[in-house]
């Protein structure tokens, strides 16, 4: 029997409605129901970005990404941020490590409030785990490095829509 994660449903003011729903393909909200998903940006002491590489198994595998995911029923954005960092490469962070840059409002086939954090920490890439088969790799770039992904024509290799939307 499949698992699914259960998820809160938020209005377009972003209160719980009360409705939980399970992550599945093809599950539907009304135009003004939301989810809420976290992305999580590491950055080192020489402003480098920590980039992790989806499994070939996952949808929009070998795309490089920041750490991200969904908000569990339950969760604050806080809570699943240090959930999904655990979770997909092995580390913990504290509250305190977690900076909230911003909220994105997505519109679309399921309409979604994605807060993003800043996390300033040296991690060792070789410190990482990748528990969950999620990752199957992770990399710093700089941010020119990271720019000129997407600049030359690697869009579709970067997985972010933070970035270039």
């Amino acid at each position: 029997m499949i698992m699914y994660e259960k998820l809160d449903v938020y209005d377009e003011n972003r209160n719980k409605t009360g409705r939980i729903i399970e992550r599945k393909e093809g599950e539907i909200l009304s135009s003004d129901e939301y989810i809420l998903a976290i992305q999580c940006w590491i950055i080192n002491s020489n402003n480098e970005i920590l980039l992790t590489k989806r499994k070939t198994t996952k949808k929009d595998g070998n795309m490089w990404e920041p750490t991200g995911g969904l908000v569990q029923s339950g969760e604050n954005s806080m809570d699943g941020a240090k959930r999904e960092l655990k979770e997909e490469i092995g580390i913990s962070v504290d509250d305190n490590d977690l900076i909230l840059l911003k909220t994105n409002t997505e519109k679309g086939n399921v309409n979604v409030f994605r807060d993003v954090y800043v996390i300033n920490k040296d991690i060792q890439i070789n410190h990482l785990e990748f528990i969950d088969s999620e990752v199957s790799d992770a990399k710093y770039v700089t941010f020119e490095e990271f720019k000129n992904m997407i600049d030359i024509g690697e869009k579709r290799k970067i997985r972010c829509k933070t970035f270039y939307s």
